[in-house]
């Protein structure tokens, strides 16, 4: 999904990186599932791992350009028309993420 914008790569990706955490912060409450991080400490945990794996794997140009890719195709291409929301990839991500602090049930996820 990342075509050519005017907008630099960091701003992209902190769109793209809100979006994601406020889609699956969203998910989690439609499934009454505790998350125990806030929206800046998702967005946090989301640029240290998942962008950061990028970044140390093909340095910064490379890994941020392929950090906004992977965070845009995680929601839903409508997200400046209507709430964000999470793709099959981003919920699967997301729990990956997220998952030593998921509190409903054992091994619980939201997809």
């Amino acid at each position: 999904m990342n075509t050519a914008s005017c907008l630099p790569i960091e701003v992209r990706t902190a769109v793209f990186r809100r979006a994601v955490a406020q889609a699956y912060l969203d998910t989690c409450a439609f499934y009454r599932v505790r998350l125990g991080y806030t929206l800046d400490e998702l967005q946090m945990a989301i640029a240290m791992n998942l962008e950061g794996h990028f970044v140390r794997q093909y340095g910064v140009d490379d890994g941020m350009d392929m950090a906004c890719t992977m965070l845009s195709d995680m929601v839903q291409s409508d997200i400046l028309v209507a709430a964000p929301r999470l793709t099959a990839l981003g919920k699967k991500l997301m729990d990956e993420l997220c998952s030593d602090h998921l509190s409903a049930a054992p091994n619980a996820t939201v997809h």
